[in-house]
C-alpha cells in the first residue's frame, strides 16, 4: 500500500502537469525519481522529497531542490510542490510536438493542484517555446478550460514575447 501510495504521488506530480503538455506517449514510458533523500509518510498521505531532485519520464522533466506531494484518504494528489535552491530554479520541460522546440517552465516554486486543474509558477515565472516567451511574477493555469492567468509585480510586469510562424513560399 505504502509503495502504491509513493508511486501514485510520483506519477501524479510529474504527468499531471506533463497531462497538458507532454507527448502522448510519455504516459507509458518508465518513470524515474531521483533525490538525495527520501521522506515518505503514509499517515500523512505527504512525500517529501530533497536535493536535487529529478523526475524522467519520457521526454518530460522536473528538477528541484525540493518535492513534496500531500494526498488524501483516497491516495488522490492534493498538491505537489516543486521548489527551487538558492540561485536556482525549479525547471519543467518537456516535448508537446516533435515538430516543435521543448516547453520550457521555470520558477521558483511550482505548484500542481490535480483536482483544482490548476496549475501555478510562482516566483519570477517564466515559460519558454523556442523563442517565444512568457514572463510574469506568478503563472497560473487552469488545465481543463486553458485560461492563463498571470500576475505582475512592483519589480517585474508581464512579459509576453511572441514570434509569428514565418510562411513558406
Amino acid at each position: 500500500m505504502f509503495q502504491r501510495m509513493v508511486k501514485c504521488s510520483l506519477i501524479l506530480l510529474l504527468m499531471g502537469i506533463s497531462s497538458v503538455y507532454a507527448l502522448t506517449e510519455d504516459k507509458e514510458k518508465v518513470m524515474h525519481v531521483m533525490a538525495d533523500s527520501a521522506d515518505l509518510n503514509q499517515q500523512q498521505h505527504k512525500g517529501i522529497y530533497t536535493g536535487n531532485v529529478e523526475l524522467v519520464q519520457g521526454t518530460t522533466n522536473l528538477q528541484a531542490g525540493k518535492a513534496v506531494t500531500i494526498g488524501n484518504e483516497k491516495n488522490q494528489l492534493i498538491v505537489a510542490i516543486a521548489s527551487g535552491t538558492a540561485g536556482k530554479q525549479a525547471h519543467y520541460w518537456t516535448i508537446t510536438d516533435p515538430k516543435k522546440p521543448p516547453v520550457h517552465a521555470y520558477a521558483d516554486t511550482i505548484r500542481y493542484y490535480p483536482l483544482r486543474h490548476l496549475i501555478e509558477l510562482i516566483g519570477n515565472a517564466r515559460v519558454e517555446q523556442g523563442t517565444d516567451s512568457f514572463s510574469a511574477a506568478k503563472i497560473s493555469y487552469d488545465t481543463v478550460k486553458q485560461h492563463v492567468l498571470s500576475q505582475g509585480s512592483k519589480n517585474k510586469r508581464i512579459t509576453i514575447i511572441y514570434h509569428p510562424e514565418k510562411k513558406s513560399s
